[in-house]
C-alpha cells in the first residue's frame, strides 16, 4: 500500500500530463479554425493552457455570432 508522501509525488506528473495533452488538442483545434498565432506573432504552441482556452472560447463565440447572422 502506498503512503500519502508516494500518492502526491504521482498528483504533479498526472496534471502536468493532462495539461499537455489539453494544450495539444485546442493548438490542433485552433490550427484547424485557421488560428496559429496571435495578433503580436507568438505562436500557439508557446501559449499557455490558459490562453489557449481563451482563445478558443472566443472563436467559438464570433463563430456563433456569425452564424446567427446568417
Amino acid at each position: 500500500m502506498r503512503n500519502a508522501t508516494q500518492s502526491l509525488e504521482l498528483t504533479p506528473t498526472k496534471l502536468s500530463k493532462g495539461v499537455k495533452e489539453r494544450k495539444n488538442y485546442l493548438v490542433h483545434k485552433l490550427w484547424t479554425m485557421g488560428y496559429t498565432q496571435d495578433r503580436v506573432g507568438k505562436p500557439t504552441e508557446n501559449m499557455t493552457l490558459t490562453e489557449l482556452e481563451q482563445i478558443h472560447i472566443n472563436l467559438q463565440c464570433q463563430k456563433a455570432r456569425e452564424e446567427a447572422h446568417d
